[in-house]
């Protein structure tokens, strides 16, 4: 295996070809539908992203929908946060309860699942070097910050890094890239509006979903973005939104030799 190059920082600066298609998926049936009626050649398929059939038949049904039976493109998006039982006191005279660590199961297995099943597809397959592939894990600013208070969720968004340092020296095997995206503070579901007003009206600034879709984007037009992360941020801190943290390699010459 070949010495790990240590990176420049990708410019995200520049123009780029934003056409795209593809099959989603979602848990809430609603809006997926709602979604994929919006976007030309995209489907929708429901899958429960801790259910390992439901992602082993999600990509069965990607590859027949694509034109050319292959799965280029995949993204592991399924997040879900909810209030940390790390700090949680059961009563003074109760046994400590067993917490539901269903965050573990959506954001961490998730990923994996998802990993799993891109790399299942690229096994028996020719590698053409022509032919782009990418897989994209969704992190968060939790998953190189310090985010008080929040060990479960904050745990699973350094896994997902962990997860792209694992595959990143081994992708090229297989004609493919692997990145990750860390979105800051974006208006979604995985908080509620007053939640997300609290945060805006003490001096956050937010990033929009759609710079969001413009990071993935340009990962997926740009053959030469690989074993990256681009931190989607307040545009005070990136023209578009999205930047190059240049975290990921360690110029330390101990650091390299270990």
């Amino acid at each position: 295996m070949p010495p790990l190059q240590i990176l420049t920082p990708i410019n995200c600066d520049i123009d780029f070809d934003k056409g795209a298609s593809g099959t989603g998926e979602a848990y809430n049936a609603d809006s997926g539908k709602r979604l994929a009626s919006e976007l030309t050649g995209s489907h929708f398929v429901l899958c429960d992203a801790t259910v390992w059939e439901d992602q082993v038949q999600l990509f069965k049904q990607a590859s027949d929908l694509s034109s050319y039976g292959m799965i280029y493109y995949v993204i592991a998006n399924a997040g879900m946060r909810k209030k940390d039982q790390t700090f949680a006191f059961d009563g003074k005279d109760q046994e400590p309860q067993n917490p539901d660590l269903q965050i573990i199961d959506v954001n961490l297995m998730g990923a994996l699942y998802t990993s799993k099943l891109y790399f299942v597809t690229r096994n028996g397959t020719e590698v053409n070097k022509d032919q782009d592939t990418c897989l994209i894990l969704i992190s968060s600013g939790a998953g190189f910050i310090d985010v008080p208070r929040s060990p479960e969720y904050s745990s699973t968004k350094w896994a997902v890094r962990g997860i792209m340092h694992a595959l990143r020296r081994t992708t090229s095997y297989y004609g493919s890239r692997v990145n990750v995206i860390e979105p800051c503070y974006i208006r979604t579901g995985i908080l509620s509006k007053d939640q997300f007003d609290h945060v805006e009206n003490s001096g956050v600034e937010f990033a929009t979903a759609e710079d969001v879709g413009e990071c993935v984007l340009r990962i997926l037009s740009d053959a030469g973005i690989n074993r990256r992360t681009l931190f989607v941020c307040a545009r005070k801190w990136a023209p578009r939104e999205y930047m190059d943290l240049n975290i990921e390699d360690y110029p330390e010459r101990l650091i390299q030799e270990i």
